[in-house]
């Protein structure tokens, strides 16, 4: 009867052991990887979400060598926001990633290319008499300006101030200027690497989520800007805005009111231009939210 028993009991271990052995490895699931259902393109995001608890170790990866930092979403899930610039090279890109185990996934992701519009750059009268010609508006963007822009996103926070999705700054999104239109005038061009939306003077605007304040200056061409640093190299931009109400170095929250939206800088009418900057990637923010918001609200 003794020898009976000892054998269940050490049947039992053996089930047991055998069972968490199995539960050990699927904390470590297939990755998810987040991808537009139209595929990916120049200026998509791409989001990652790994099942993976805190007491496990770190998950790391790579996308074309750039380094990939996770972020722990929820208690059990790990995931990572990657941006594809809008003038990313087509083609095969690859996405390796690093699990505590010595495991190692390889992906091959296809991005396509773009087709965004041509304009014409354009400069009203009223604007004309303020001093802004076109040569001047590109000299601004590619020059001062964007150094300055440049500067504050290339500062990378190695932790995010988020865990949830992002969400829009505005309480009604009506787009009026697209993202990665290619405005022209003679031989020079810029493009648009934000979306404009449609804002009377003096509407509110959110925080698109969590974060330090890096920035709040008036420039010439961007009129009141305001950046936002949320951690892990993402940033949000708000401009043309007519007044701050955060401060450099603010600890925001989502949904904070930051400005009120204006008509400053080079603008042709009150919007607001919302950007956002992946690790210095420019991203369609819109599509940006959209991609958050589909993997990490039902986490």
């Amino acid at each position: 009867m003794n020898k009976i028993k000892t054998f269940i009991i050490i049947l039992l271990l053996i089930v047991t052991g055998v069972y968490f052995y199995f539960q050990k490895d699927n904390w470590f699931s297939p990755a998810q990887v987040f991808v537009p259902s139209n595929g990916l393109k120049q200026g998509d995001t791409l989001l990652i979400k790994i099942k993976s608890p805190i007491s496990e170790g770190k998950i790391t990866g790579e996308f074309d060598s750039k380094k990939v930092d996770f972020f722990q979403a929820t208690e059990k899930t790990k995931a990572a926001i990657l941006g594809i610039d809008a003038k990313e090279k087509p083609g095969k890109h690859v996405l390796i990633l690093n699990y505590p185990d010595d495991k190692k996934i390889t992906k091959e992701i296809n991005i396509t290319k773009t087709d965004f519009p041509t304009t014409e750059l354009i400069v009203t009268k009223e604007l004309q008499q303020k001093g802004y010609t076109p040569q001047k508006i590109i000299g601004n963007i590619q020059g001062k300006e964007n150094l300055i822009l440049k500067k504050v996103i290339s500062v990378y926070t190695p932790e995010a101030y988020f865990s949830k999705a992002f969400i829009s700054p505005l309480k009604e999104i009506k787009p009026v200027g697209a993202f990665g239109t290619i405005k022209k005038t003679g031989g020079s061009t810029i493009q648009h690497l934000g979306v404009d939306l449609d804002a009377k003077t003096g509407t509110e605007v959110f925080a698109s989520n969590d974060g330090e304040v890096s920035l709040t200056q008036e420039l010439p061409d961007y009129g009141k800007t305001l950046i936002i640093d949320h951690g892990l190299g993402i940033y949000s931009l708000y401009l043309h805005l007519d007044k701050f109400k955060a401060s450099e170095g603010k600890l925001v929250k989502q949904g904070d009111v930051i400005g009120l939206s204006g008509n400053t800088g080079y603008s042709i009418a009150p919007h607001l231009h919302f950007s956002i900057k992946i690790s210095g990637a420019n991203v369609d923010p819109l599509m940006f939210i959209k991609t958050t918001q589909e993997g990490l609200t039902n986490k």
